[in-house]
């Protein structure tokens, strides 16, 4: 088994037919397909279900191709960072919703203080993507809210976090402080989409308490639900940081719910077969006290 069948094989993936997949790669069908057969003989695996106009993967199949295109990525790296030893590859950060409106930015500008040279890039969405990513080593590190499910992923708790129920002072369940599951069951709640650590966090507890809630409106932007909630057409579970003045200026009411554990972490999270570059070293240390301080 070679880099070349590797190559081979996710093109074949990737356009679901031999024959395409040949053309792309300007070599003969009967070539693609004895690398495929070789394959197969080798991990002594199904890769593909063969159908008269189109080629399925196999779960096999995934598994390979998940892994092979990690091969052919580190591959690529060596390549460039080898022929070109001065080459500065960028640092590859990942940020969940929350952190990104709130925090990133800020562990950066202290991050550039000592790396002013350094290249960065920065990808936001929700935990689920982050860890997809991380897995994938399209990102060096990520710094998630949510809870983390990949045992190859290592966690680290940087900050304390606050949760909060809130409504818009017209709702009417602002005039009580404290506030039940049969009470909150019967409301409209505009959350984040599938995948956010806010949201998983929420509905976990709800359906241990053998609840269900209505999301009457999905976004993935917290603007988007404050706006919401301000304008009175929901409530909310979201974190502190991002309503702290809302609440400060009376424009949102904080209501406490009876058993909900309301305190969460902001969690440092890369592989941990991850080889780290000092950069990648120096912005974990850099988020840490960063976070320690704040």
């Amino acid at each position: 088994m070679t880099l070349r069948h590797l190559l081979i094989f996710i093109e074949v993936a990737n356009c679901g037919k031999m024959s395409m997949a040949a053309n792309k790669l300007f070599i003969s069908q009967p070539t693609v397909s004895q690398v495929i057969s070789e394959l197969e003989a080798h991990y002594e695996v199904k890769l593909f279900e063969r159908f008269p106009k189109t080629l399925c993967i196999t779960e096999d199949g995934k598994i390979l191709l998940n892994h092979a295109k990690k091969v052919i990525k580190y591959y690529n790296v060596l390549e460039e960072t080898m022929k070109n030893p001065n080459h500065n590859l960028p640092l590859q950060i990942g940020a969940t919703v929350t952190i990104g409106n709130r925090l990133i930015s800020l562990i950066l500008n202290k991050f550039k203080e000592k790396h002013e040279d350094e290249k960065i890039r920065v990808y936001v969405n929700n935990t689920r993507e982050i860890e997809k990513r991380l897995l994938s080593n399209e990102l060096d590190v990520g710094i998630v809210e949510g809870i983390i499910k990949s045992s190859h992923l290592l966690v680290t708790p940087i900050k304390e976090d606050k949760l909060v129920l809130v409504c818009s002072p017209e709702h009417p369940l602002a005039n009580k402080k404290i506030v039940s599951m049969k009470d909150i069951v019967k409301e409209n709640f505009i959350m984040r989409e599938e995948g956010s650590g806010t949201r998983d966090i929420f509905t976990n507890f709800v359906q241990t308490q053998g609840y269900s809630i209505n999301i009457d409106w999905e976004a993935s932007e917290p603007g988007a639900i404050i706006q919401g909630v301000l304008n009175n057409h929901g409530i909310t579970v979201i974190s502190e940081c991002l309503v702290e003045n809302e609440i400060k200026d009376g424009k949102l009411k904080k209501l406490e719910l009876k058993g909900f554990k309301w305190k969460r972490t902001f969690n440092l999270v890369y592989h941990k077969n991850k080889v780290l570059s000092p950069a990648v070293k120096d912005f974990l240390e850099e988020s840490k006290k960063f976070c320690e301080n704040m």
